[in-house]
Order: structure tokens, then C-alpha cells, then sequence
């Protein structure tokens, strides 16, 4: 049945994401084809581009019904998305959470007001976006409708408003902000702009179409968070020692981090980084605890924040 809900759900699926999906192999996922077939389920191929598993859109399935598990899975992370104020689509997921209430059997909806009260997700200080419903919706509408826009945006690395031309292509939220990833025309090239920097926005008349060769994965390379580099990458060696070692090395900072235990609680932290400006801030932020082996570069920039402090609190 969750076979059926995946290929109607999304037509053209192809028989690798429903392998991954499932976490079966693409021969097990065949041979659940030929059993929905038998089983009278009208599920069908189509080859080359666009192609993929395909069903019948006048298939008819049972109401669906969720068990204890599904139906708090989707509280959980209703809550989670709920914890930030002014997340764009917080109404919608309440109205979510409703019609799933409605439809719950007796136990079921027990269980999930129950353990409604036994847990709470807090994600830190993040920024309110209660303000910017107006600019959310009109976002989304542009990148579903491949609209251009027409934004004044704040720039703060030249403390200067300006207005952009802009094709928005993704929304992303990363870091504690939302961004757009847009083709911006004054620059001509593709650039993020984060949402509560702009302060004005209008949808034109004016349609444009992703390139093909787009990848949000590719565009993002190897950066730290949000910070992209100029195609130059760093390969970066931290030594940690503890107690920050303890957790640095529960946590997964970067894809390409790898962890190497020195003994005497001390760790070697090395990555792949496309720039220096975040992990630099990550650095610092571990203090005495932390200790740039290489490259060359973050070191003497660490140091030279380093000094910069020193000044500070002598009064120098």
C-alpha cells in the first residue's frame, strides 16, 4: 500500500528512489511491481525522459489510517517546525495536524494528545520571521509560477539597499535563516539572499526557466554552512582538545569531516571547506580548546582575531 501511495503521489518515480525509499533493492522493488499487478493495481512504466513507475489516477485506495507511531512521528515534527516563530507555514501545519486529529481512531488520538504533553522541541535563538509572511508568499509563488521578482535588498557587506532583478530557483532554510537561491540579473550569476533582508518585493510579468544543469547540492559545494567559496576548496586540520573534543566528536559539523583519535582526549578534525569565514567563527568559538594545524591561512587569520581581542581589552 505505501508502494502505491509513493507512485500516485509521484508520478514518474523511478525505480531508484522507490528502492531508496524503501530500502530495498531495485530487484525486490520489481518484483512488488508484478505483485501489485496480479493484485489488480493498474501500475505502469514509461521509458526515457520524464519517464519512470506510473498508476492509474482513478485507483482507488482505503482511507488511510495512521498508528500510534505515524501519527506522533508527524507531532514531533509538526512541534519542531512550530518552535520557530513566525516559520512560514505554521497555520497550514496546524490545520494539518487537525484534519490528521479528525480522522484518528479512539486510541490513537488518546495517545497522541497524551504524548503531546511528554515532549517539547526548543531549536535556540533563531530569527522571528513573524513579519514576513507578505514576502514568503510571494517567494512561493514566484518559484512555483517561475515568475521573476523585482526586491529591494539590503546588502550588508556594503551597508547599501539596492534593487534586484532576481529568478528565485530554491528556498532554503540553513543556519537559523531562510534564503532564496536566486539567478540575480544585476550580477549575473546565482546568488542567496537572505528573506529578512528584503525589504520589498514584486512579482513581474516576466517567466524564466531553470537551467538544466542546476544542482542545489553542486551549488553549495563544500561551504560550512552558507558562506560559498570562489571554486577554491581547503583542506583543513584542527587539532580539539578536550572537553570540547567530547562533543566535537558526537557531532556532524560538515560532509566531509573526518574525526582521528590522538589519545589523552584530544582529537584531529579535518574537512574539505570551500571558505575560511565560518569555520573560522567555529574556531574561535572553541577558544583554547581548538588549535589550526593547517591551512596557513586560517591560521593567521585566527590569530589575527586573536590579537585584535587583546587590543580590545587592553585598550590599545
Amino acid at each position: 500500500m505505501n508502494l502505491v501511495l509513493l507512485i500516485k503521489n509521484n508520478p514518474g518515480v523511478p525505480v531508484k528512489k522507490i528502492a531508496e525509499s524503501f530500502n530495498i533493492s531495485e530487484r525486490t522493488a520489481y518484483r512488488d511491481f508484478i505483485t501489485l499487478s496480479l493484485a489488480g493495481f493498474p501500475v505502469y512504466s514509461a521509458p526515457g525522459k520524464g519517464g519512470g513507475y506510473f498508476i492509474n489516477k482513478d485507483c482507488f485506495l482505503q482511507p488511510l489510517r495512521f498508528t500510534c507511531e505515524e501519527a506522533a512521528s508527524l507531532l514531533i515534527a509538526a512541534k519542531f517546525f512550530q518552535s520557530q516563530k513566525g516559520f512560514p507555514y505554521q497555520q497550514d501545519i496546524r490545520l494539518a495536524l487537525a484534519k490528521i486529529e479528525g480522522i484518528l481512531e479512539t486510541k490513537n488520538k488518546e495517545y497522541m494528545q497524551k504524548i503531546d504533553k511528554k515532549i517539547s522541541v526548543y531549536l535556540g535563538k533563531l530569527k522571528d520571521y513573524q513579519s514576513y509572511d507578505a514576502i514568503f508568499q510571494k517567494v512561493n509563488q514566484a518559484i512555483m509560477e517561475k515568475k521573476q521578482v523585482k526586491m529591494t535588498y539590503y546588502a550588508i557587506s556594503r551597508d547599501e539597499e539596492n534593487i534586484r532583478n532576481v529568478d528565485p530557483f530554491h528556498l532554503m532554510f540553513r543556519g537559523g535563516f531562510w534564503y532564496i537561491i536566486a539567478f540575480c540579473h544585476l550580477r549575473k550569476q546565482i546568488k542567496m539572499f537572505r528573506i529578512d533582508r528584503i525589504k520589498n518585493i514584486e512579482l513581474t510579468d516576466k517567466s524564466f526557466q531553470i537551467p538544466a544543469d542546476f544542482s542545489l547540492s553542486s551549488y553549495m559545494g563544500e561551504s560550512w554552512q552558507v558562506v560559498r567559496g570562489e571554486g577554491e576548496t581547503y583542506q583543513v586540520e584542527i587539532k580539539i582538545f578536550a572537553p570540547a573534543s567530547r562533543w566535537v566528536k558526537e557531532e556532524k559539523r560538515h560532509p566531509t569531516q573526518q574525526i582521528i583519535i590522538l589519545g589523552n582526549e584530544t582529537i584531529l578534525f579535518k574537512a574539505e571547506v570551500s571558505s575560511l569565514t565560518e569555520i573560522k567563527r567555529w574556531v574561535l568559538q572553541l577558544g583554547s580548546c581548538a588549535e589550526v594545524i593547517q591551512p596557513e591561512e586560517l591560521k593567521e587569520e585566527v590569530v589575527g582575531e586573536i590579537k585584535k581581542m587583546r587590543r580590545r581589552y587592553r585598550g590599545k
